[in-house]
């Protein structure tokens, strides 16, 4: 499940299409989206991880990307991936955060068996950059090795592209930004912003998921 956001940083509103709605756990439209909404749902130090991004993302252009737990308020536990990119006006100053919320805790449920299943299927070369790209996405977010997989399995299959490549993308982006850290990170939330916008874009034209399998390894 994928959902845009819009967070206008001058008056604070937030716009959520409708499966923001439903990854919090509210009906759609029920309610007008707040900042508390947002944090309220955050689990434990969660909470203070997305307020620290979002702030950080109201004083800079830079595209970011963050994992974290949610429990919705139908009271479901729910892995997300909260990615966005601020708007400057002509001051320079940050005027809108746009993004995506994305809901993987099913992908992340299945995550160790299809990497299981990828070990066996995937030459060493090919595990080799698939391991790489979960390493550099628990580094650069903290995933941990599931959800990195999860991650990496989502773009694949809706983008139709293999993870293998998609892995390969994902490091050939980390290593020209890897001068400095704030290099690396930049470089990734660059790519993890632009994969997540082409590939959730037509999901919110269609008003529905990809169903197709994910990319064969």
């Amino acid at each position: 499940m994928t959902g845009k956001f819009s967070f206008d940083v001058a008056d604070g509103t937030w716009k959520w299409d409708p499966e923001v709605y439903r990854i919090h756990g509210i009906a759609p439209d029920s309610v007008q989206p707040t900042l508390e909404h947002v944090l309220g749902a955050a689990v434990g130090p969660d909470c203070d991880r997305v307020k620290e991004a979002l702030a950080q993302m109201a004083v800079t252009s830079e595209s970011f990307s963050l994992h974290y737990r949610l429990h919705a308020a139908d009271d479901c536990d729910r892995a997300v991936v909260l990615v966005g990119e601020s708007a400057v006006c002509d001051a320079d100053d940050v005027t809108l955060i746009e993004g995506y919320f994305i809901d993987l805790t099913a992908d992340v449920e299945a995550a160790a068996a299809e990497a299981a299943d990828a070990a066996v299927e995937a030459s060493a070369e090919h595990r080799g950059v698939i391991e790489q790209a979960k390493g550099a996405l628990m580094l650069a977010y903290g995933f941990d090795a599931n959800a990195a997989f999860s991650m990496l399995t989502w773009w694949s299959r809706n983008r139709n592209i293999k993870v293998r490549e998609l892995a390969a993308q994902l490091m050939q982006a980390s290593e020209e930004g890897a001068a400095t850290a704030e290099g690396f990170r930049a470089r990734v939330d660059n790519l993890l912003y632009d994969l997540t916008d082409r590939s959730a874009r037509p999901l919110q034209e269609s008003g529905a998921g990809d169903s197709s399998p994910a990319a064969a390894e």
